[in-house]
């Protein structure tokens, strides 16, 4: 296995103001670019559903 390159693990969006954006899962990602797919397409759907995110909204990928 590679030191370098994608790596699983978890990541999480979070609002304390509007929870229909808290999500948790689990995906193949970098943490230099921010993490996986599967959590940017959350945000797209979310944006596309309720608008620009709130401002205490937070995103965050840790890697096994």
């Amino acid at each position: 296995m590679s030191m370098f390159g994608p790596k699983m693990g978890t990541w999480r969006v979070n609002s304390n103001r509007d929870k229909r954006w808290n999500k948790t899962g689990r995906g193949c990602g970098l943490v230099c670019t921010g993490g996986p797919e599967e959590m940017y397409d959350w945000i797209e759907k979310c944006k596309e559903k309720y608008g620009e995110p709130p401002e205490d909204c937070t995103v965050s990928f840790h890697k096994d």
